[in-house]
């Protein structure tokens, strides 16, 4: 089993470091290739960013924090698309076909579909004064990146989500897919839908390929519990919460914490669990389309979310990790991410090889599922 390094864990481990609140910042923290695409920015006037993670609260926060950095003006827009991982990827990939583009910026976790597009020359060359400070971590935690052309500044990892407060559950725990298995949950679980998603296929990759787990007797065990088929994680998550399907296998701390915020009661009912046999992170990554409308305004925006600053806001406002250096997450998204002291963090070495894998492994889940 391939193990992320003790450095990369140290860093990023979100439960053993001190809390930090977002803060201004001065001029002086803006790194000279900023500084060089700020008046450009200005004058495209707006920014569009295709993604699967930022909800509003999230992306309202970022417009906001981009805007007041730079001092873009207050009719600068800030778009945020938010569709599916597999969804960003065919958008984007119907664009670059067509050379027809509305979409600046582009950041989901699909490292084949990345490698592939930059073959391509799909995407603009960056000149980044932020990388140097994500770069370290990224390549220590087996994460695909391609710079000049696509980096990688977040990451998430599916873990199962259960509510105590359901009939059942209220002793329930996970600590191994053993535990997802228990007769008990017959009628309880969602089997997430991995055709429709480059995460969870991945996720499947790289526990196979790391001799974590057989995926493939885990399905058959699920099957057994009737499961209801699902592949978008907030619609899992609210089937957890209305006791409908009260444990899901597969989703991010993320979603149970933006679901807390709006509901404070929901804090004590959602659990979280790891799964001893490993836990996969998955890298995402960004890349400016070649021939976007705002250019600069894109390359500013890669620049903002490798930032401190950036990164501030998306974890506490998505519950993700940051690949930055000696990161400190901010206080109220902590408790949310798992410690990666104490998790085995199961890596892959080819994560572009890997889409090759996808039709066969994918098939597999359908002779259960479908």
């Amino acid at each position: 089993m391939k193990l992320f390094t003790s450095a990369f864990v140290g860093a990023v481990s979100a439960v053993a470091l001190a809390a930090v609140s977002t803060t201004a910042f001065a001029m002086d923290d803006i790194t000279p290739q900023e500084k060089k695409l700020i008046e450009a920015a200005k004058k495209e006037g707006s920014v569009t960013l295709i993604n699967p993670i930022f909800a509003e609260r999230t992306a309202k926060r970022l417009g906001e924090a981009f805007v007041k950095r730079y001092g873009l003006g207050e009719d600068f827009k800030f778009n945020n698309l938010r569709k599916g991982t597999g969804a960003t990827v065919a958008q984007v990939t119907q664009e670059i076909k067509a050379g027809k583009f509305t979409v600046d910026v582009h950041l989901v976790s699909a490292p084949g579909f990345f490698d592939q597009a930059s073959k391509r020359g799909a995407f603009m060359e960056l000149d980044s004064g932020q990388w140097k400070d994500t770069a370290p971590l990224v390549k220590k935690a087996g994460q695909y990146s391609n710079y000049p052309y696509v980096v990688t500044p977040l990451a998430y990892a599916f873990q199962p989500v259960w509510n105590s407060s359901c009939p059942g559950m209220e002793n329930f725990n996970v600590t191994s897919y053993k535990d997802v298995l228990d007769p008990a949950l017959k009628g309880k679980t969602i089997s997430s839908d991995i055709t429709k998603s480059f995460t969870y296929t991945n996720t499947v990759i790289a526990l196979e390929r790391g001799g974590a787990t057989d995926l493939e007797t885990i399905w058959k065990g699920l099957k057994a519990q009737d499961p209801l088929v699902e592949f978008r994680t907030e619609p899992k998550m609210q089937l957890v919460i209305s006791c409908e399907r009260p444990l899901d296998m597969w989703n991010i701390a993320g979603r149970v914490y933006q679901n807390v915020l709006k509901q404070p009661d929901l804090k004590d009912k959602l659990k979280m669990g790891t799964y001893e046999e490993g836990m996969v992170m998955l890298g995402n990554q960004i890349a400016v389309l070649k021939g976007a409308p705002n250019p600069n305004a894109g390359k500013l925006l890669v620049e903002f979310l490798l930032s401190k600053e950036g990164a501030d806001i998306y974890v506490e406002g998505e519950a993700l990790f940051s690949f930055r250096e000696n990161y400190q997450p901010p206080a109220a998204a902590a408790p949310y991410l798992f410690d990666l002291n104490k998790v085995n963090l199961v890596g892959m070495e080819d994560w572009v090889g890997a889409q090759g894998d996808f039709k066969k492994v994918r098939g597999k889940w359908q002779d259960y599922f479908q």
